[in-house]
This record gives structure tokens, sequence and C-alpha cells, in this order.
């Protein structure tokens, strides 16, 4: 009977290997050699302190990127002088805009009044200047139009806000007699 176990010869008496064999153990003796040299390389340094030193190159360069991140300077004459006739610029534009809307809604007011005046006028109303507000200039407060807001209904009996009272004609009323509840 045969236990399956295949010996792998004595000391004495090496069993023959084939080429293939013998090929693929150079390769791996081959890989051993380059790691050994790889590690020689790093000039017998321990794994400790190389991955201390990648460390710090690593914190080094990061702060470096945040130092160029956060980098304020002054500004210089002409940065300060384009700035500031920048802002003059626009400062003059939005006073030219308003004061060609004041100079429109004087002249609409001017007509309307014109307008109002002529209607009168031709409906037969001899002083229409006494009924209708007179404005020697058009900045005359008295001419101006106001508006008010709706007045809003307030209940005569608020008793508490969010409380509801029933109606007599709408609630159910129950008069207890005895231990028997009746309703009405």
């Amino acid at each position: 009977m045969s236990s399956g176990f295949v010996s792998g010869g004595t000391a004495d008496e090496p069993i023959e290997r084939n080429d293939e064999w013998l090929e693929a153990q150079k390769e791996l003796e081959a890989a051993r050699r380059r790691k050994e040299e790889d590690s020689r390389q790093t000039g017998g340094k321990s794994l400790y302190e190389v991955l201390q030193q990648n460390k710090a190159a690593k914190q080094d360069a990061f702060e470096e990127s945040l130092r160029l991140k956060n980098q304020f300077r002054n500004l210089d004459e002409d940065e300060i002088e384009f700035l500031d006739s920048v802002l003059e610029s626009t400062r003059a534009k939005e006073e030219a805009i308003k004061k060609e809307t004041a100079e429109q809604l004087n002249l609409f007011r001017r007509q309307q009044e014109d307008a109002d005046r002529a209607m009168a006028h031709e409906a037969g109303e001899k002083n229409a200047d006494s009924i209708l507000p007179q404005s020697g200039s058009p900045d005359d407060d008295d001419s101006q139009w106001t508006v008010h807001r709706k007045r809003k209904r307030t209940k005569e009996t608020e008793i508490a806000k969010g409380v509801k009272l029933r109606r007599s004609s709408s609630a159910i009323q129950y008069f207890p007699t005895s231990r028997n509840e009746t309703r009405v």
C-alpha cells in the first residue's frame, strides 16, 4: 500500500530537478537580491526612520501650500487709485440715474396737473384752480398724495385669543339629573 508520500530524497542523494524548476529558483533568488539592494539604497536606515522622513516631507509640503493660500499683502498705490476711480465712476452713474428719474417724475406730475386742469376747464368749472391743489414748485409737500392702510375690523368682545366660544344654538347642552345624563 502506498501512503501517497513522495520522498524528496536524502541529504546524501539529492533528487534531480528539471530545468523549469531551476529557472524558477533562479528568478526567486534574483528577486530576493533586488529587495536587499533596495534596502541598502535607503542608506541602511530602518523602516521607522524612512517612514518618519516621508511624514516630515509631506508635512512640509502641506505647510507650504497653506502659506501660499493664506498670503495677504497690502495694496499698491496704483491699485488703490484704480479702485477709487471705479468707485467714483459707479457713484457718478448712480447719481445721474437718480437725477434723471427725479426729473422725469417731476415732468410727469406737471403733465398730470396740466391734464387735470384742462379736463376741469373743459367740464365747465370756472374755479378749477381753487379746487385743484396749486403747486408753485415741484417739491411742495402739499401737492403730494398720501396713501393709508385699510382699517381692520376689531372684534368687540375678544376674551382670549385662540379660544372659540360656542353659540347656544349650535351647542349641545347637558343637564346632569342623577347618575344618568340626559340631553336636552
